[in-house]
């Protein structure tokens, strides 16, 4: 047996209580997953290994290659897919997910509709409000599960962007609430960054509302502004600056499709 992964972890967590099951969803979301195909890859369409079962069709996902190795008894053509995007690709084909067959602890097979539920989750979550800010000011009663939601997820960003920061506002129409501006992002995996802040929200149990997404550039007013009466999170950084590359299927603007 390998060593135990983060899925494996929250795996395990959830089946000993029920209500850090949001803790797996939230890991599975993020994980890049590798998938077996049938064929090598198009440039547009990848055809996934799918299983015929008595509950219906179910797609393979593991989150080690080797696992997918070890399972597939050799080397097989793959895609690697961000979570998230694969749990939307297969609901919109009614295509249930198998994650890590073979004994592993993180091993289970989610339905279509634990994918629908997912995807129900997470629709709409990254619209960022356009709204002019007019004030900036220190967060103030903000839920502890939110902190903590925030506090786990950000680590996963390592080398997208520089500095998160968490503020009170004010908007130009009057309204209030909080802000999580993320400065100097990676332009490419800003929609990506967005949807990872949405989940910590929603999967926190909190509406999407309680939390507005925001990116900024670094050097603005609005940045010293912020390290000045925002509450700061840190990002952790590479020793090597991160490329302005996306994991394959990954680009929202070029998600793959089933075939």
């Amino acid at each position: 047996m390998d060593d135990l992964t983060p899925l494996d972890h929250a795996h395990l967590a959830a089946e000993a209580d029920e209500s850090l099951r949001p803790r797996f969803w939230s890991r599975l979301l993020e994980a890049e997953l590798y998938v077996p195909l049938e064929e090598e890859a198009g440039e547009t369409a990848i055809r996934p290994v799918v299983l015929e079962t008595g509950e219906g069709r179910i797609a393979l996902a593991f989150d080690r290659d080797r696992r997918m190795a070890e399972f597939m008894e050799g080397a097989a053509p793959f895609a690697a897919l961000s979570g998230r995007r694969l749990v939307g690709l297969l609901a919109a084909e009614r295509i249930g997910l198998a994650l890590n067959l073979g004994g592993h602890p993180s091993e289970t097979i989610l339905p279509v509709e634990a994918l629908d539920w997912a995807v129900e989750q997470l629709a709409d979550l990254t619209q960022v409000r356009e709204a002019a800010v007019r004030e900036v000011r220190a967060p103030r009663g903000v839920p502890q599960v939110l902190l903590e939601a925030l506090a786990a997820k950000l680590p996963v960003l390592e080398g997208l962007a520089r500095e998160a920061w968490l503020a009170g506002v004010r908007y130009r129409d009057g309204s209030e609430g909080h802000m999580l501006a993320l400065v100097d992002a990676l332009p490419q995996a800003q929609p990506q960054i967005a949807e990872a802040m949405a989940e910590a929200v929603r999967l926190s149990g909190l509406e999407a509302g309680a939390l507005d997404i925001t990116f900024v550039a670094g050097g603005t007013q609005i940045v010293e502004t912020l390290r000045t009466r925002a509450m700061g999170f840190e990002i952790p950084q590479p020793a090597e600056p991160v490329r302005e590359v996306i994991a394959p299927g990954s680009d929202p603007d070029k998600p793959p499709r089933l075939r």
